[in-house]
């Protein structure tokens, strides 16, 4: 049987001739080729793994659904309307409708008194304090008020600063010097994809209509608030006047509306960007292709919260992750502990015997 010699073995010999040094008038080019075939061969042609081509399919091809823009979107209006819930704006709202209730503030029949009195009638339909709050933990790990949230989000803030921190420097140094120093393109995208997961997880169940309503609630009550005869009772000029003087007069005191409002638009506007991206930031990396509005949104956000040159050198690095799922767990270790011990006298009173507590 003639042994069959192929392609792939013949120029692994020849490369291998030619790193030795080996030239074509080599007076042992004979014994040279012999020990440079044999060592190809491996002893024999069966063996010869040459002849296999290693072709691994791609593993982020199909991983669109690791980031769900829909979702990521959602948490974008979920964050405006949480600055906007430590302005005091809902709180506001519901004072006003209170003390128009109680014939204290001068707004009879007017459009503005028709707006607090459908603002009043609805009251059944639209979340409570409570809810919005819980919403608020769970999208984002905020800790307001005294709400017991079982499942926050408590990655959020160190993804969030990290992803801000990275941008920021990156894009301060290529302005200046042309060139990147510190932060990478590839962990600028980590940074970023961290970020899109832990929304996408986030946003699934009643985010989507959370978000609808609320935005629907806070268009409105702008509008409400800013009827004439409304500002007239309250003797300011605009609704943000307004929710600073309701704040200060009955709520505990008033909140620096400027902030609050500007960080509802530059958080709300980054997530935003991270949605619009999500197709991308769900594949295996490369360049984000950062827009000036994001970089003066990330920037914008950094100040208004007094995050210092330090702190962004510090929070710029991405982390290491070893778990990040990407749907919610289903399973009994992402019920709350309620539900737990609900289960565990539930079997104990059947004789079956106690739910292991994770």
């Amino acid at each position: 049987m003639n042994p069959v010699i192929f392609v792939r073995q013949f120029a692994d010999v020849v490369r291998r001739l030619h790193e030795q040094g080996v030239a074509d008038n080599d007076p042992q080019l004979r014994i040279k080729f012999h020990n440079a075939w044999h060592l190809v061969l491996g002893g024999s042609v069966a063996q010869r793994a040459a002849q296999l081509r290693v072709d691994l399919p791609s593993l982020e091809d199909k991983a669109q659904a690791d980031i769900l823009a829909d979702n990521v979107s959602a948490l974008g209006a979920l964050y405006f309307a949480a600055q906007l819930e430590d302005l005091k704006f809902f709180a506001v709202a519901d004072k006003v409708t209170e003390q128009f209730l109680s014939g204290l503030i001068p707004v009879s029949r007017s459009e503005g008194g028709g707006a607090i009195y459908k603002y009043y009638r609805d009251a059944e339909d639209r979340f409570t304090e409570v809810e919005r709050r819980s919403m608020y933990a769970r999208a984002f790990g905020f800790a307001q008020g005294a709400v017991e949230e079982p499942l926050p989000n408590r990655e959020f803030g160190d993804l969030w600063i990290r992803f801000c921190s990275a941008t920021s420097i990156y894009q301060r140094e290529v302005a200046v010097t042309g060139q990147r120093r510190k932060i990478t393109e590839e962990e600028l995208f980590k940074n970023a994809r961290d970020l899109a997961v832990n929304l996408s997880l986030h946003g699934y169940g009643i985010a989507h209509f959370a978000a609808i309503e609320l935005q629907d609630t806070i268009k409105g009550l702008l509008k409400t608030l800013s009827y004439p005869d409304v500002l007239q009772a309250y003797g300011v000029l605009d609704v943000w006047q307004l929710v600073e003087r309701v704040s200060g007069l009955y709520l505990g005191g008033a909140v620096n509306s400027v902030r609050q409002r500007a960080l509802a638009t530059a958080g709300s506007q980054i997530i935003l960007w991270l949605a619009e991206k999500s197709k991308h930031l769900s594949g295996i990396g490369g360049t984000l292709g950062l827009e000036p509005g994001l970089i003066k949104n990330i920037d914008r956000w950094l100040a208004i919260t007094g995050t210092g040159e330090d702190q962004t050198d510090r929070y710029s690095d991405p982390v290491s992750i070893s778990a990040q799922p990407t749907i919610p767990e289903m399973g009994l270790r992402a019920a709350p502990d309620l539900f737990h011990d609900a289960m565990n006298l539930v079997n104990g009173a059947n004789g079956i015997g106690a739910v292991a507590k994770n």
